[in-house]
């Protein structure tokens, strides 16, 4: 059924030796078999580049990408993949962490609601589909069924981007995406916050974001991810050391999502994307607020009806507005 179809999977890797050979064994076991799988290491000094040598020599369809730029970070990491997917026409994109493991219908379950959604609303519509998440031990045994509800994370059906110039509800590494969405989105801006993020704004606001609520992905918890497993109830108890993080990286979160919304509007018009006025007023509105001074930023939030998932997300986002003097988003 895929036979026709270029499939890239994206796999960025740092220091994940423990775990990655079990996620491209997953990756090996898809009931989809023609993909071929991007690897770019990013500096790894634990054994991760002779897990992955070993794949590559072995599986034709492996490749570990080779070259001198050194160290990117994660999101200059998937953004080089996302530069070499691009400049070899791939027609679907998956993103791979190094430490999850993938259910064995992972691939084609969304290929084929993401074709779907193709036939509904057309080849040419940049569109994004995701799934939940599993959350378990590093011996892979469950903790909690849905990443999106222990995370206290809810799919925005009816107006995602409201909520995406704020907030992420997009978990990368349970996401495919179409060609469309790979040519709006690449390059990646060096200075957007993640690479899902930023992939989610740009569907949301020049195309569709679909969501299968099935765990097609088991979400490994160690000690160099936990933080990105928090329950719900940890990260809203003001006494925790969730809450004390999440505090002092608000600021980064909020002017970093007004920077997205000046990025993505400039990305458009350079590009011509079809996009519908009222998305191209919230993105040129809310990349206004990093020259408004903190009342009148509050009253913009208010006024485009902007909003997080939660009370506690909300209260913040209200609270960093207030707090941070203008002109305070980065450039």
């Amino acid at each position: 059924m895929f036979d026709a179809v270029h499939i890239a999977i994206l796999l960025g890797t740092y220091n994940g030796g423990r775990f990655v050979g079990e996620q491209i064994q997953s990756i090996q076991g898809q009931t989809v078999s023609t993909w071929k799988l991007l690897i770019r290491d990013d500096g790894s000094q634990d054994g991760t580049m002779e897990v992955i040598a070993d794949f590559s020599r072995r599986d034709e369809r492996i490749r570990c990408i080779g070259d001198r730029l050194g160290r990117l970070g994660v999101v200059g990491n998937f953004g080089e993949l996302m530069r070499i997917a691009h400049a070899e026409g791939a027609d679907y994109i998956f993103f791979s962490d190094q430490d999850d493991v993938w259910v064995s219908n992972k691939i084609a379950n969304q290929l084929t609601y993401l074709k779907e959604m193709e036939s509904q609303h057309g080849q040419k519509t940049p569109i994004l589909v995701y799934s939940d998440l599993e959350v378990v031990t590093q011996q892979l045994e469950g903790t909690h069924p849905s990443f999106m509800s222990y995370q206290g994370l809810t799919h925005e059906s009816r107006d995602p981007l409201r909520v995406l110039l704020t907030q992420n509800f997009v978990t990368g590494c349970a996401t495919v995406i179409n060609r469309p969405l790979l040519e709006l989105a690449n390059p990646l801006p060096a200075d957007v916050i993640m690479h899902d993020w930023w992939l989610a704004l740009c569907a949301a606001a020049c195309g569709r974001i679909e969501y299968l609520p099935h765990a097609l992905v088991r979400y490994r918890q160690h000690g160099a991810n936990q933080i990105g497993a928090e329950g719900f109830f940890t990260m809203v108890n003001p006494l925790s050391e969730a809450s004390e993080r999440r505090l002092g990286r608000s600021g980064y979160y909020v002017f970093g999502s007004i920077r997205h919304a000046a990025l993505l509007g400039e990305r458009v018009a350079s590009l011509n994307i079809p996009c519908s006025a009222e998305a191209l007023w919230l993105l040129k509105r809310f990349a206004a607020c990093a020259y408004e001074g903190r009342f009148r930023r509050l009253w913009t939030v208010f006024q485009l009806r902007l909003r997080r998932q939660g009370l506690f997300r909300q209260l913040l986002l209200y609270w960093r507005l207030l707090v941070s003097p203008s002109g305070a988003v980065p450039h």
